[in-house]
């Protein structure tokens, strides 16, 4: 632990039985996890922590359209798919399972971006498969208009996890865990992308989950397992890569989503998913003055 980190104000909303990833929100506020035993979470207005459907896999990413709709990255099928709601009935198919005839490792995380009309994901399969010595992993963007998949970076990351957008949705951020940086990728209107290093980590597993706050800092979780670490570490950079704090999480090493509140009121609200726990948590990141 950084010996100058900040400790944060932390609340655990809910824990539950396996695994959480991916808090995110819909358009109308309404928050979400996913669990590896396959089940995806919506908080209701009652305050629980409700299941809303089941893929049948083990779901790490979701992101929801501004229709309503969502794209589910899950690792038991290695395909993204999609959830719509017909005649109130769920229907859940694979939008994407293969790229050139070859099955995906297993998607991670997801970013869509509705003014480039791209889904981009990560496609890592389970920690090790993609690994130093095997760096096999993928960042993947699917054109929605066309339907068409592009490899951005193909079989070259050590277990790609955690994406994040800028508010302008030209500059995508991609969280390498077992090479411990950070990539930016720029994202061209003509549709190339340039790939650089934004910042190199020392120390821990490696960042698994990333967020972006309206000032346009970014949040890096540095997942460690907590037989290494007794306490979390979210890492803020600023827009040159730079880090500008450390926030220290008290006995939550194991943090794998991070998501930033849509609601104008609580745009410094932070939630994170912690696997050591199975906990979703409530974090404060205003700082006192």
């Amino acid at each position: 632990m950084a010996s100058n980190a900040t400790v944060v104000d932390c609340e655990t909303m809910f824990q539950t039985v396996g695994p959480l990833f991916s808090p995110t929100q819909d358009s109308d506020g309404n928050l979400f996890a996913v669990s590896t035993n396959g089940d995806v979470y919506q908080v209701t207005e009652q305050g629980q922590m409700e299941t809303a459907f089941s893929t049948g896999g083990q779901p790490t990413g979701l992101v929801f359209d501004s229709q309503g709709s969502s794209f589910i990255a899950d690792l038991s099928h290695q395909a993204v798919l999609s959830q719509t709601v017909t005649d109130n009935r769920i229907e859940i198919i694979p939008v994407i399972k293969d790229f050139d005839g070859s099955a995906l490792k297993g998607p991670n995380s997801m970013v869509l971006s509705e003014k480039n009309n791209s889904l981009f994901f990560t496609d890592s399969g389970p920690m090790g498969e993609s690994s130093l010595e095997s760096a096999t992993g993928s960042l993947f963007v699917i054109d929605l208009g066309v339907s068409m998949l592009k490899p951005i970076l193909f079989g070259c990351l050590a277990h790609p996890s955690g994406l994040v957008m800028n508010s302008a949705q030209n500059i995508l951020y991609v969280a390498e865990t077992l090479k411990n940086r950070i990539l930016r990728v720029l994202v061209h209107t003509s549709g190339i992308y340039h790939t650089s290093v934004f910042h190199q980590f020392s120390g821990r597993l490696g960042p698994t989950a990333l967020a972006m706050n309206a000032r346009g800092q970014l949040f890096v979780a540095r997942f460690d397992y907590q037989e290494a670490t007794k306490h979390g570490l979210i890492t803020v950079l600023n827009e040159e890569g730079e880090v500008l704090d450390d926030l220290c999480v008290n006995d939550c090493p194991e943090l794998t989503g991070l998501w930033f509140s849509n609601i104008q009121n609580k745009k410094d609200t932070l939630y994170a998913t912690e696997s050591s726990t199975n906990s979703f948590l409530q974090i404060n990141t205003t700082k006192e003055e």
